[in-house]
């Protein structure tokens, strides 16, 4: 059965029929940012990439990307840091043992003078059609612990729903277009739902990634336009970077990284200036270990 295009414009509207509602948030807690922060590859594409290429990061762009991932279980690790460290993450993922593309994720936040300690835990799931041909979808939940006081006492709590397609439109020219669409932040106390509209594709004998993506939220409407490039330097060695644009505040942010791919073990550093009028460059740094070749 061919996949018809108005099929994934259709879906597009409905999900563009949430910008039009109006929506009041409480205080958004101060430690928001540092645990909802990009890691990874999700970092180094300035928080965007609905239809890019990654790894276990890509969740918080979009669910449905999973299925499209290499096909193998690992476990990862990070660290995020501005001013200090304030961030660990450690998560497992797996496209290999079903049908069913999984990553689970736990991330704790460090108390200090900036922010609060919290705690976040999520699961993406995702599943590759076999009705309809090269269309993945994907759901991901979130369950958050906020403003702990010890280890297992916190002050409040919140949940977040996440949902996205990822389609690919094979060419003559054997250079597929990748279309992807998502929502992430459904259902949350304190923040608006983002909304991320992206395309890619590859070039060059498959050695460039781009891609392009529009964000948008339930709260503000269109929130900033974002570009970004994976250039395959090497068999073990990728180059991401992005850079985009913040029409409201006439703001510029960028993100880049460094990704070392071996077959086991995967190292990654990334390096972002954030869409924000903080000018403190962002650090994140982890390791995966892979379990199966």
């Amino acid at each position: 059965m061919s996949f018809k295009l108005k099929n994934i414009i259709f879906v597009q509207c409905c999900l563009a029929n949430f910008l039009m509602q109006s929506q009041t948030f409480a205080d958004t807690p101060k430690s928001f940012y540092s645990l909802m922060s990009p890691t990874s590859t999700f970092a180094a594409l300035s928080g965007a990439g609905a239809a890019a290429p990654g790894d276990a990061s890509m969740v918080d762009a979009n669910p449905a990307l999973l299925p499209a991932l290499k096909k193998e279980y690992y476990f990862f690790g990070g660290a995020a840091l501005q001013n200090q460290v304030d961030l660990m993450e450690l998560g497992i993922f797996d496209s290999s043992s079903t049908p069913i593309a999984a990553v689970f994720r736990a991330r704790e936040t460090f108390l200090n003078d900036d922010i609060n300690r919290d705690r976040r835990f999520t699961l993406g799931l995702a599943y590759q059609m076999t009705q309809i041909k090269n269309l993945s979808i994907g759901v991901s939940g979130e369950y958050q612990q906020l403003n702990l006081s010890e280890k297992w006492k916190w002050d409040k709590e919140n949940y977040r729903i996440g949902a996205g397609l990822f389609y690919q439109i094979d060419l003559a020219s054997g250079r597929p277009i990748f279309l992807g669409l998502s929502s992430n932040g459904m259902f949350d106390k304190f923040n608006p739902t983002v909304f991320d509209a992206g395309v890619s594709t590859v070039i060059l004998d498959g050695y460039y990634t781009v891609n392009a993506d529009a964000l948008f939220d339930s709260n503000s409407g269109f929130l900033s336009a974002v570009s970004g490039l994976n250039v395959a330097v090497h068999k073990f060695f990728d180059i991401k970077g992005s850079v985009g644009y913040n029409p409201r505040e006439s703001r510029f942010f960028w993100g880049t990284g460094i990704f070392f791919n071996g077959p086991v073990l995967r190292l990654y550093y990334t390096l972002v200036k954030t869409d924000s009028n903080d000018t403190t460059l962002r650090q994140t740094a982890g390791a995966q270990i892979a379990l199966s070749l």
